[in-house]
């Protein structure tokens, strides 16, 4: 079967935490014999509406970046239209979903949206008939609507009018992510050694306003045990959290954006992970920190 995969977030290159999550997806229908091909834009550029560290926080820094957006839509539904596939799968149901897959007529009984948590946030944000007319929309045109987790698919149901929510509800399924995980120990462990301190907490992600990382450097501060937080990630806030962190007293590492494994390695360093972010669907961060058998603490 031929399998179109329709995502903003699709590894840019080698070692690209980006959607890897998406291609551990296609990587297992593609081991079961499948074709895929993927529908994604195209990032790194400086007018690339898409890419680190979001396609929220890049049209913010530079609004023009919207019309890279729009641009990137038109294509897809137009480069949908033209593949012959026999499935769609649109991983985040806007813009994915609604309005590349539904406005390109993709056979309805072949067609699957997949949230993770910031496209149920875009449609809590909205007001409740749009937010209604969008769902009901999408429900209407493709067969399965996947929710990461149980709490992602109550939150969006709860937010729906009686009609939207029966048309929702009817196609909702829930299933976790995949994703790959490589052997990490033996770099965490010198990685470890390197910080020469006793106990290291480790938080990782984009350094956003919803990732409220300074709950991170809070907990730190206040606790008598942690010696030293390394923080993965880059993004907007990074000077503001640096700031933070030295007027706490916190001993941060912001070690930036890092490869996937070496991110992963230095969670395999960590005595402990700690997650501050904003209501997600299932943080994949936090099934990767437990895969590898550490405490998660949410501050």
């Amino acid at each position: 079967m031929r399998i179109a995969f329709v995502t903003t977030s699709w590894p840019a290159g080698p070692g690209d935490a980006s959607g890897h999550f998406v291609q551990a997806e296609a990587a297992e229908l593609e081991r079961a014999g499948h074709e895929i091909v993927v529908v994604t834009p195209r990032v790194g550029h400086p007018g690339s509406a898409f890419g680190w560290p979001g396609a929220a926080a890049r049209v913010a820094q530079r609004p023009l970046r919207a019309f890279d957006g729009a641009r990137w839509i038109v294509a897809a539904r137009a480069r949908l239209r033209a593949i012959a596939v026999e499935r769609v799968i649109a991983h985040w149901a806007i813009p994915c979903g609604w309005p590349i897959a539904v406005a390109a007529r993709c056979p309805r009984e072949g067609t699957s949206v997949v949230s993770h948590g910031a496209d149920v946030r875009l449609l809590l944000g909205l007001p409740r008939p749009i937010r209604d007319c969008l769902a009901q929309t999408i429900a209407a045109r493709v067969s399965t609507w996947r929710f990461v987790s149980e709490e992602l698919q109550e939150e969006l149901l709860g937010a729906l009018g009686t009609r939207a929510r029966a048309r929702v509800a009817r196609i909702a399924v829930v299933r976790a992510a995949p994703f790959d995980m490589p052997d990490v120990f033996a770099a965490g462990e010198q990685l470890r050694r390197s910080l020469g301190v006793a106990k290291v907490a480790v938080s990782v992600g984009r350094l956003v306003k919803t990732k409220r990382i300074e709950r991170a450097i809070d907990y730190v501060a206040g606790s008598r045990e942690m010696a030293t937080l390394v923080v993965v990630g880059d993004g907007p806030e990074r000077r503001r959290l640096e700031r933070f962190a030295r007027s706490r007293g916190v001993d941060a590492r912001f070690v930036g954006l890092l490869p996937r494994e070496k991110a992963l390695a230095w969670m395999a360093a960590a005595d402990v992970v700690l997650h501050g972010s904003a209501k997600e669907g299932l943080s994949t961060v936090v099934r990767e920190a437990e895969a590898l058998g550490k405490p998660v603490v949410w501050v």
